[in-house]
């Protein structure tokens, strides 16, 4: 335990740094984003009633659950009530888990992810912003660490570690936090750090060689997986997969690796799949009216093939797998390789749903611990340097995103400190397979977002 301790230790002085100094927010692009909101609000709510012949108040649980389950018939695999059992719920999961059945509901989560977004990060943005000089407004992140079992930070009022980088609308509101002028925003990440850990705890063959080969384990996997030709090359710029396309193939074996490392069954894949029409091949918020009917292209038994596909070219995760089960169920605890523990004592219940999510969560821990751990190392050595460089006057920290940091630094260094940032990454842990880093420059920080 004295370990774990030095070992978030040594990364409070950057994240205190990171809470003095805040982000910068143009306070004029977030007025501008809620009305730009509004509008997509109420365009998706009068396009589900083109789609239905009913106007629903879509922010309405009632009016939602009414509108999907009685009018429009569709069923829930396991029906989840709301706690008084009065309807149906129409929460996230419920939604993300019927998504494949129409593509009204689609428009329905985009229209929920346009009202948190409005709700929880644009709206109360001139609140949480305090004006540091004349012209200047700042928010500054409420950073945890110790929250999470596996060492990873948290943060709240608001979450900017969850912010929803992957559509659009997301990005556009991570644009509202800016920089000087003369400034840039600097990215520092890991590379697939914990398929990286998942390769070094499992030994798995198969996946270490495409590691030490530096290929594109996720076009490498699809290459199986939708039994493609195998027209790889290697040229002065990487690995190319003619064969792989990225959006029908590269994007679904992504995802079910991501997902297959931490146990997800092929339900939860689906519902992290895109939901694409089997017919016209585009996305159901943008199913065309002409196309004869809606027919999701994933479903649970393609899910199933998939994650079949993923043991079978990686055996040894399935032995890691079974050995951190025997382990929770042996101790009542799991260990990460740097030593921090988590009780599992949830994994002798007699309720074998229980017992499942306890061996789920389990085997979880010791894959993110581990990728935190070497994110902690990374990030107190980089703080050393620019302490000792002299440079944190023109170079702030100023967010641990998983597993990367984001700066803020003056444009004639940027490039510097990007560069030993990834140096230390990729330097600050040995495992058994090499460890990559990659950075970005933007003016602002919904430019870097990938």
């Amino acid at each position: 335990m004295r370990n774990i301790a030095r070992l978030d230790s040594i990364a409070l002085p950057m994240t205190h740094h990171m809470r003095q100094r805040g982000l910068r927010v143009d306070l004029d692009h977030f007025a501008a984003m809620e009305r730009a909101l509004s509008d997509d609000m109420d365009r998706i709510t009068e396009e589900v009633r083109s789609m239905t012949g009913r106007l629903v108040n879509l922010d309405s649980g009632d009016q939602v659950s009414e509108l999907l389950f009685k009018h429009m018939g569709l069923k829930q695999a396991r029906v989840k009530f709301t706690k008084s059992g009065d309807r149906e719920s129409v929460e996230h999961e419920v939604l993300v888990s019927i998504q494949h059945e129409h593509p009204v509901v689609a428009k329905i989560l985009h229209f929920k992810e346009f009202s948190k977004l409005r709700g929880t990060y644009v709206v109360p943005m001139p609140k949480l912003a305090r004006r540091v000089r004349l012209g200047e407004w700042r928010m500054f992140p409420n950073l945890g660490t110790t929250r999470v079992p596996s060492g990873r930070f948290n943060c709240n009022e608001p979450n900017l570690l969850a912010m929803p980088n992957r559509t659009k609308r997301g990005r556009q509101v991570c644009e509202g936090f800016i920089t000087d002028e003369g400034w840039c925003f600097v990215s520092c990440d890991f590379s697939q750090i914990e398929p990286r850990i998942v390769a070094h705890r499992s030994q798995d063959e198969n996946l270490m060689n495409v590691y030490h080969n530096r290929e594109d384990i996720y076009s490498d996997f699809a290459t199986d997986a939708f039994q493609l030709p195998d027209q790889r090359y290697q040229d002065e710029t990487g690995w190319h997969y003619p064969s792989v396309n990225k959006k029908t193939h590269r994007f679904p074996a992504k995802t079910c690796i991501l997902a297959s490392i931490y146990r997800v069954t092929a339900v939860g894949l689906l519902d992290q799949m895109p939901v694409v029409c089997g017919r016209c091949h585009t996305e159901a918020h943008e199913h065309s009216e002409t196309c004869p009917g809606f027919v999701a292209l994933w479903n649970e038994p393609s899910c199933q093939t998939l994650i079949n596909a993923f043991y079978a070219k990686y055996p040894g995760i399935t032995r890691m797998q079974t050995m951190d089960n025997r382990r929770a169920r042996e101790f009542s605890y799991i260990w990460d390789d740097w030593g921090r523990l988590m009780h599992t004592q949830a994994v002798h219940s007699c309720h074998p749903w229980v017992v499942e999510a306890a061996l789920r969560e389990a085997g979880n821990m010791p894959v993110q611990g581990g990728a935190c751990g070497a994110f902690k190392l990374g990030m107190a050595e980089c703080f050393d340097w620019l302490e000792r460089e002299g440079l944190l006057e023109y170079c702030h920290p100023l967010l641990p995103v998983h597993d990367e940091i984001v700066f803020e630094a003056h444009e004639a260094i940027a490039q510097e400190v990007g560069e030993k940032t990834c140096e230390i990454f990729r330097n600050c842990v040995q495992l058994s397979v090499p460890i990559e880093a990659e950075m970005t420059t933007a003016p602002v920080w919904g430019k870097i977002l990938k």
